[in-house]
This record gives structure tokens, C-alpha cells and sequence, in this order.
């Protein structure tokens, strides 16, 4: 994931006071657990006593592979932003397209195929916003089978572990441009539910 694609809302969370850090990752030279790996090197670094973690879409999942892998994560909050933690419909449809496939292939296993994605290991308060806006890949295979974001269908995004879910009428992609849904993340950080004043 390109650190600039978070930038909007990196800035909008540091308005809101929050220290903002980001992490790149090769989804298409790595696999999710691999790249767990490469996030908890780079959070010891960082050397904290709290974090709050905000993930979209695939980093959703490599979140549930950290939380898997390593139990020394500094406590906090965490907010996924149309993370298919049950698996991708749209991924599993185009993952045998011929220009699609290398991009995707690192990325499937354990993660976007839906099988042996890892339990959810972490105690934390954990958020998911869903988008409902259908403007994205998804069209491309001929839409998806129920309410969804474009890429990612809502039912994707659920997990019994999750503290609160809730559902904004955005595309995938602009659930990183959204000004309500940072306002949304912001109060999941701060106070662990989405309802606000």
C-alpha cells in the first residue's frame, strides 16, 4: 500500500491531534503474514506505549495476521476501513485474469481467498467502517452479489469479534478521502464506539 493513498486521511487524524505514522507495504511481492512481519519491526521502532491502528482494505487482514503473529503490541484501537476479513468475492473473480493474477497472487493466500485468514487474537476495541457506494472493480466482473462498496461486499467486512461496525455511502477507494469518515475513525480512537454527539 503507497503511504500516499492514506495521506488525506493522515492529515485529517492529525488535526484531530493524533500523532500519524505510516508503513508501507509490497502486497505484491509479499504475503500478508510477511508483511505483518515488516509492521511489528517498524513498530518497535517506533518505541510506544499506545497505538492506534487504521487500516484499509488489505491491511485489514495483515492487521489480524500481526495480532496472530505477535502479542507484544502496544495497546490501542483499531479501525479497519473495508477490510474483507471473511475473504474477497471481486479478488477471487479477477484473480485469474491474466494482468491481474501476479498482482494478486502474494495477497490470496491466507487473506483475499477467504481461507486460513487468522483468528482475531487482540482485546482491543475494534471498529470497521463498510462502504455502500457500488463505483469500483466490482463492475467489471459483472457486480456483486449484495450491498457493497464497489470492491468489497458489506457481509465481507463483518466479524463477530468487531465492538462496532457501521456502514457510510462511500466507494472503496473514497473511504480514504471521505471528511466523515475520518470524523468517524477519530471518534473510534478516541472513545471506542462510531455514535457521535
Amino acid at each position: 500500500m503507497n503511504p500516499l493513498e492514506m495521506r488525506f486521511l493522515g492529515n485529517q487524524l492529525k488535526n484531530s491531534g493524533f500523532n500519524v505514522h505510516y508503513i508501507f507495504y509490497q502486497s505484491v511481492l509479499k504475503n500478508s503474514a510477511q508483511n505483518a512481519e515488516k509492521i511489528y519491526h517498524k513498530i518497535n521502532r517506533l518505541n510506544l506505549t499506545n497505538l492506534h491502528i487504521v487500516a484499509h482494505s488489505l491491511g485489514g487482514i495483515i492487521t489480524m495476521h500481526l495480532f496472530n503473529k505477535f502479542n507484544d503490541i502496544p495497546s490501542g484501537r483499531i479501525v479497519m476501513l473495508g477490510s474483507p476479513v471473511n475473504g474477497s468475492y471481486v479478488a477471487q473473480k479477477v484473480q485469474k485474469w491474466p494482468l491481474i493474477a501476479p498482482l494478486l497472487s502474494q495477497s490470496m493466500t491466507n487473506a483475499l481467498s477467504g481461507e486460513d485468514i487468522p483468528e482475531w487474537n487482540c482485546r482491543s476495541d475494534w471498529g470497521m467502517i463498510a462502504g455502500t457506494k457500488n463505483q469500483g472493480l466490482g463492475l467489471l466482473t459483472g457486480g456483486l452479489p449484495g450491498e457493497n462498496d464497489g470492491s468489497v461486499l458489506v457481509a465481507e467486512t463483518q466479524h463477530p469479534k468487531q465492538t462496532s461496525h457501521i456502514k457510510v455511502n462511500t466507494s472503496h477507494s473514497g473511504l480514504l478521502f471521505s471528511k466523515d469518515v475520518a470524523l468517524l475513525c477519530s471518534k473510534f480512537l478516541n472513545t471506542g464506539t462510531f455514535t457521535l454527539d
